[in-house]
């Protein structure tokens, strides 16, 4: 995990550059925060995922060095209604400022039109919506990556590699918003250049993953490119490679870091995965959400921090992040 020290330099960077922009001025005392501030970050899945265990990490990093009282809150698997309930009981426990993730948009309208109107900022991470301006749900600021861009991004490094005969999308979570997005982007680039491709609901589970994924293989035997959209759908192809004997004859890339994917890419049964930094996602949303009520900081539409591809070319310093922050 990130030192304080070290945390405590990249909240004062941050703000250092707003001050030297104009947009605050702020001095800095010595002594340790005092809690003056009571934050919320509300994601659509907890910290049983490696991936959201890594984004509490960063969140808990900043509100341990900011004047706040920094709760993260989830459902422990993945529900929107669960998660709007979240929204509201933070609300009702008087949260000056709430972080979310817009995991289906609409369902997110009323409590966020009630924070909206009471005065609590709501910043939005990882999960945007995407639209009009006029008919998004309120929210002052997006902190993540565009995910259309993501897909986008991940299939031209695969076409930059080789050109495939088939490929197949494996969505680990069907339906959630930021993954049907990505695959979007994967769809758009290699339909641009006729490749076949269609979307696979595999399921959260991996062993039920590699059953439909060889199936699915054994149905379209000149299949010769599996895409996932993070963590829990690369342990699957990763194994279904191995177990079946694939390597070189089925490529797979992915989406977010762990160290089985930057293993498979080291060992070439992966061409490349992208990461989001969900260790900064989730400090910058508390710093964000912190600057916004102590100076009323106004953020940008978007604060991105991916897409990254990640490959060959540069394992050392993903694996620096991975070791340091449990993910990348």
């Amino acid at each position: 995990m990130l030192s304080k020290r070290l945390a405590k330099v990249l909240v004062v960077s941050l703000i250092l550059s707003m001050v030297v922009s104009g947009i605050c001025s702020v001095s800095f005392a010595a002594q340790s925060p005092q809690e003056k501030y009571l934050i919320y970050f509300i994601p659509h899945a907890g910290a049983g995922d490696p991936f959201w265990a890594c984004e509490k990490k960063g969140w808990e990093a900043a509100c341990s060095i900011l004047p706040v009282k920094g709760v993260f809150a989830a459902p422990p698997k993945y529900s929107p209604k669960r998660q709007v309930e979240l929204v509201w009981t933070a609300l009702a426990a008087g949260a000056d400022g709430i972080v979310v993730t817009l995991s289906e948009p609409e369902m997110f309208r009323e409590p966020l039109e009630y924070a909206r109107d009471h005065g609590v900022p709501v910043l939005v991470a990882n999960t945007e919506q995407y639209g009009p301006p006029e008919e998004k749900v309120p929210y002052i600021g997006y902190v993540g990556q565009d995910e259309t861009l993501t897909g986008e991004a991940l299939a031209k490094r695969v076409l930059k590699e080789f050109t495939p005969t088939r490929a197949v999308i494996g969505i680990h979570q069907a339906g959630l918003y930021c993954l049907e997005l990505r695959a979007k982007g994967i769809i758009e680039v290699l339909g641009k250049r006729n490749i076949p491709v269609e979307k696979l609901n595999i399921t959260p589970e991996p062993s039920k993953a590699i059953g439909i994924l060889d199936s699915y293989l054994k149905r379209h035997p000149d299949t010769d490119m599996i895409f996932t959209l993070g963590p829990l759908g690369t342990a699957a192809s990763v194994r279904l490679i191995r177990e079946k004997g694939l390597k070189g004859k089925v490529r797979l890339a992915t989406m977010d870091v762990d160290d089985l994917a930057l293993e498979a890419i080291d060992k070439g049964e992966m061409i490349a995965t992208i990461a989001q930094q969900p260790f900064m996602q989730g400090f910058l949303s508390a710093v964000s959400i912190y600057l916004r009520l102590a100076y009323g900081y106004m953020p940008p539409a978007k604060l991105p921090t991916g897409p990254t591809v990640i490959d060959k070319s540069n394992l050392p310093i993903v694996r620096k992040q991975l070791e340091t922050t449990g993910g990348a």
